[in-house]
């Protein structure tokens, strides 16, 4: 295995290991008190997330699009003027539901106070990961 594979898959592990506490916290919420528990068995989707993260972000739009945050991240106005995803410049509301899907992924984070996209360690290491890898036929 790679340094890029083993960075990759530490962060999808981190990543997931905090999709499993907001599961289990979801699971344990008001609406449940009194009820018996809910039992999570452990994630088993590494595996199928890998592929599907890294096929993400090696489409050619999508990795420009990761690429073009920087290391700063950008404002959605920013980026809505651009058009960038194959969107028409100025669809913010197509452009939020595919950076929705790109964070629900765990490759970007949306920052609603200052409306900034950046793009998080798991999305800089399926980033590096994708630019290696060989093409998915």
């Amino acid at each position: 295995m790679s340094l890029l594979e083993r960075e990759f898959d530490a962060a999808l592990t981190a990543w997931l290991a905090r999709q499993a506490a907001a599961e289990e916290r979801l699971t344990a919420f008001a609406f449940r008190e009194g009820q018996p528990a809910i039992k999570l068995p452990a994630p088993t989707s590494q595996t199928a997330l890998r592929a599907w993260i890294v096929a993400t972000v090696a489409d050619p739009e999508v990795a420009a699009f990761l690429e073009g945050l920087g290391d700063e991240g950008r404002t959605m106005a920013e980026l809505a003027a651009e058009g960038p995803l194959g969107l028409e410049p100025g669809d913010r509301v197509a452009l939020a539901a595919r950076v929705g899907v790109l964070a629900a992924a765990g490759v970007v984070a949306r920052d609603l106070e200052f409306d900034r996209v950046a793009l998080t360690g798991l999305g800089r290491a399926a980033l590096a990961l994708a630019a290696v890898a060989e093409p998915v036929r």
